[in-house]
């Protein structure tokens, strides 16, 4: 029986509504050919929609027929599908960032799990503001004080997201991203707001120590918005430097799970984590 559908980005409720009909066509021993045949479209087009691509009324009750759909799922998924089609509203908060970053902001509230590996910077949800601007400040070219202020409203508005204790956050940041920015008077504050958060009971920090050497995907940034959606779905957005790519191929982001696994693995304990953020900022 399916769950009541919870209020997710359009992006992402076409992501679901893929993987459900990738999920019905199995059950019903279908092939993606098969499915093309029904909708006079190719095999391609019928994989691009079981990825989240999106589909219209007529072709998803075409194939709902082919599978042979029961009531409940034939609900569900056509729910899935009118959700799929919301536009964002104007004036959404999200709408403050940039193009790329929308689905981003959107997913922060609304997904079930958040992992966040950062190599080199504090992730922004954790940031102070002091340190905030100072990273705005690095930007080329330099960006106007009016438009620093705007970047540090907009994201000391999204950490709200830390306050929903139905959320599980978790956050892997190398040691090295704790000695980027030299002036203590900006990382001080910094690294004891991380100790302070690793009280939060749904909020988990864990450090990288330099002693465990190379480990896979160090410098590799990402994020993984987990989904406890019927069938329940991943999105990846990996960071780059002038944007980024959201990932919810199955495949790969079965492959960024495993990454996370072994990143975890590699990264301290909870009191060795807060020994040494404390002894970082002793230093300082």
């Amino acid at each position: 029986m399916t769950e009541p559908l919870r209020k997710l980005p359009a992006a992402v409720m076409k992501v679901v509504l893929g993987t459900q009909l990738a999920r019905l066509r199995d059950a019903a021993g279908a092939k993606q050919e098969d499915a093309a045949g029904v909708l006079g479209c190719t095999q391609q087009k019928i994989a691009h929609i079981e990825s989240g691509s999106g589909i219209r009324l007529i072709e998803l009750n075409a194939l709902l027929d082919l599978y042979a759909a029961n009531d409940a799922d034939r609900a569900y998924t056509r729910d899935l599908q009118a959700e799929s089609n919301h536009r964002t509203k104007r004036g959404a908060f999200s709408t403050r960032f940039r193009q790329y970053l929308r689905l981003l902001v959107d997913m922060e509230p609304s997904c079930n799990r958040y992992f966040s590996y950062q190599a080199l910077v504090v992730p922004g949800l954790l940031q102070t503001e002091s340190y905030m601007r100072e990273n705005a400040r690095a930007w080329r070219p330099p960006l106007s004080s009016d438009e620093i202020d705007k970047y540090a409203t907009d994201r000391l508005a999204r950490q709200g997201v830390l306050d929903d204790f139905d959320q599980e956050f978790w956050f892997i940041i190398d040691q090295a991203a704790l000695h980027r920015i030299k002036d203590g008077r900006v990382m001080k504050p910094q690294i004891m707001k991380l100790v302070e958060i690793t009280e939060r009971p749904n909020v988990h920090v864990r450090i990288v120590p330099f002693s465990a050497g190379f480990y896979m995907g160090q410098g590799h940034d990402y994020t993984i918005f987990g989904f406890d959606t019927t069938p329940a779905v991943d999105i990846i957005y990996v960071e780059e430097h002038d944007g980024g790519e959201y990932v919810d191929n199955a495949k790969r982001t079965a492959q960024y799970l495993t990454l996370w696994d072994q990143q975890k693995a590699a990264a301290d304990g909870l009191k060795q984590t807060r020994q040494t953020l404390l002894e970082v900022a002793e230093s300082m």
